[in-house]
């Protein structure tokens, strides 16, 4: 009775310990893949951001959803001219180009915003519709979110909030509409 009471014990320790690491490995495995995601994301809106010459962009304020901007490529005789990057109501970051190829880049997103700069770092307020033209005071854009993986009531739950650096356009001049050829 005595080595099954002490077994008892024993096993109960050895089961709690195999939880609680179970759980702190699936954290870990989500915190993970929402790195992962988050490196893709910043890489593709990065790479869009410095090649693109204008933007239109709307923030309606609405929590997660309605955030949208249009980056507008100098080449305008290619396959893709344009790329819209949008949080629809899903809680999904997706980005679609103008030849319609469809990229979905972060998802299970709680909060998401992004924001607007000129070239001195001075916040640029966006209305909430875009406009129809591209807007000409906007050089930088910086990403803010926050995005969930897991389930709360198992405790694996793992929670990621990013700020991205300062984007800048680099193919944008300060004074000349973006889309218009320089004048030689």
């Amino acid at each position: 009775m005595m080595v099954t009471f002490i077994s008892s014990f024993v096993f109960a320790g050895v089961m709690s310990a195999y939880i609680f690491l179970g759980r702190g490995l699936a954290r870990q495995v989500n915190a993970e893949g929402l790195e992962s995601r988050t490196r893709l994301a910043l890489f593709t809106l990065s790479t869009d951001v410095s090649s693109a010459a204008g933007i239109s962009a709307q923030n309606p304020g609405v929590g997660v959803s309605g955030n949208q901007m249009t980056l507008y490529f100098p080449d305008t005789t290619s396959a893709v001219y344009s790329c819209d990057w949008s949080v629809p109501n899903s809680g999904r970051l997706i980005r679609t180009s103008s030849n319609g190829q469809t990229l979905v880049l972060l998802t299970n997103l709680t909060g998401f915003a992004f924001q607007y700069f000129d070239g001195t770092t001075t916040a640029v307020t966006v209305p909430a519709t875009a406009p129809a033209s591209p807007q000409v005071d906007i050089k930088q854009v910086c990403m803010t979110y926050t995005s969930s993986a897991g389930y709360a009531p198992s405790g694996n739950l793992s929670n990621f909030t990013v700020v991205s650096p300062l984007l800048v356009m680099k193919n944008k001049t300060l004074l000349q509409d973006p889309l218009e050829p320089s004048s030689p």
